[in-house]
């Protein structure tokens, strides 16, 4: 169940590459425990939202705040201590180290106890790629590699999943395995924001969609109170048929 208190600020937040203005002064929170999907055309901005949480943009001007933390300023290694685990888009595994390899690369640092404990923690979570334990990751199928990178991800405890395109070059099937596994860590309070371009599967799995347009938001609200057809709208004109 989600808090009244947002964990996820942002007020004002511009940003973009270089000098390159991409997202332009926008409004959005999350609540604790909340499954948010932000969608839109492709150049909407969505990727960069997530990007410039996680410190890969430049940050113009705005504020973003993680429960107490401001996020603008902070290192990569800064927003994952605090919670904050990153997703992006594409494989992001090591293709040529096994799935055991891949999990003890995220939680380098630990003790060896440490590391091992949490490796069989996260396996036991992702049943599917534990039993690929001992397989290189490059030799998993797109979807067992996108668990693995959720699992790659979770080993560090976060309160909060920043996600980009999971879906991408997967099987209909798989699509349906990462998402069922999304949703699954999302009851366990896992606050997760979601980058889609399969609208149906973001809609059934979020409760709440944000949806942008030429990097601002021109709708907020439950994803149960929108169609596609209306999405489609916003999508092409950034305003809905049904309210003209």
């Amino acid at each position: 169940m989600a808090a009244d208190k947002p964990v996820l600020a942002a007020s004002g937040l511009t940003a973009g590459y270089g000098k390159l203005e991409i997202i332009h002064g926008i409004d959005f929170s999350a609540e604790q425990g909340e499954f948010v999907c932000l969608l839109g055309p492709n150049g909407a901005g969505k990727s960069s939202i997530l990007k410039t949480l996680f410190g890969l943009t430049t940050w113009m001007s705005g504020t973003a705040r993680f429960g107490e933390l401001e996020l603008r300023g902070k290192t990569q290694r800064q927003l994952l201590d605090a919670g904050i685990a990153y997703v992006p888009q594409g494989r992001c595994n090591f293709p040529l180290m096994t799935v055991e390899e891949n999990l003890d690369v995220a939680i380098h640092g630990l003790t060896a106890s440490a590391a091992r404990l949490e490796r069989e923690r996260a396996l036991d979570f992702f049943p599917a790629i534990a039993k690929r334990r001992k397989s290189m990751a490059g030799n998993l199928s797109g979807g067992e590699q996108q668990m693995l990178e959720l699992a790659m991800a979770m080993v560090h405890h976060p309160k909060m999943l920043l996600i980009d395109e999971p879906s991408i070059g997967l099987a209909p099937v798989a699509i349906g395995s990462v998402f069922n596994e999304l949703k699954r860590l999302n009851e366990t309070g896992l606050t997760i924001l979601l980058v889609e371009q399969n609208t149906r599967k973001a809609m059934e799995a979020a409760s709440r969609a944000i949806v942008l347009r030429l990097g601002r938001i021109v709708w907020s609200g439950p994803t149960r109170s929108i169609s596609h057809s209306d999405l489609g709208d916003l999508f092409m004109t950034g305003k809905l048929a049904s309210a003209a």
